[in-house]
């Protein structure tokens, strides 16, 4: 198989909104007779917009919505503490990388330049989830790199956070790091931003995951 965009593997250290609809009153005075109809217009009802800030004030990127469902086999691949759906065309791999990660999974199209990375789970200790993403976002920095948050989510009923980082213009990691039994699981798409098909597989992974 080919080599993919992504090589630098390792891991650097309901809005609701209510539609007011105004209602007539009543009074004592006889009702009017019917009219012929009015043409009122169109009426614009407000509408929700996604956060451009997380939750801790850094910058979203807001990245393309899938267009519709993605095929996913009934096989799962397994990792240390967590398994998820393998989408179809898409198969586990032991390509080397440094470091490597726990598991790899690519498509089967050599065209198809994108890869899902769950990097080795590391201890966390005393540090908060929140406290883990700073660093990591800091290590991205030091790089002279520009991170930028990712919505956030979760994953498989726990909390995560999420980073958007821009190794050049044809290859994007997004990472979402999720703590779980005092470790840290940091779960990666690379791909191409011209070809964002890959965020459809990503999000359905992430949407089968299980602990355990």
């Amino acid at each position: 198989m080919t080599v993919r965009p992504g090589s630098s593997a390792c891991l650097l250290p309901a809005l609701a909104l209510a539609a007011v609809v105004g209602l007539g009153g009543c009074s004592d005075d006889p009702a009017p007779a019917a009219g012929a109809p009015t043409d009122t217009g169109v009426v614009h009802l407000p509408t929700s917009a996604p956060p451009t800030t997380d939750s801790a004030g850094h910058r979203i990127r807001q990245l393309p919505v899938p267009s519709g469902p993605v095929a996913m086999s009934g096989d799962r691949v397994r990792g240390v503490d967590y398994s998820f759906l393998e989408p179809v065309g898409w198969s586990r791999t032991d390509r080397a990388l440094e470091p490597q990660p726990d598991v790899l999974v690519q498509p089967d199209d050599d065209g198809v330049r994108a890869l899902i990375a769950v990097e080795r789970p590391i201890k966390i200790g005393s540090h908060s989830l929140a406290e883990v993403v700073d660093g990591l976002r800091s290590g991205f920095e030091s790089k002279g790199l520009t991170p930028m948050a990712a919505p956030e989510r979760e994953v498989a009923g726990y909390r995560a956070l999420g980073i958007v980082v821009d190794q050049s213009e044809q290859v994007r990691d997004v990472y979402y790091v999720v703590a779980y039994t005092e470790q840290v699981f940091a779960i990666r798409l690379t791909y191409d931003p011209a070809h964002p098909e890959a965020l459809g597989v990503y999000r359905a992974v992430l949407d089968s995951w299980s602990w355990g």
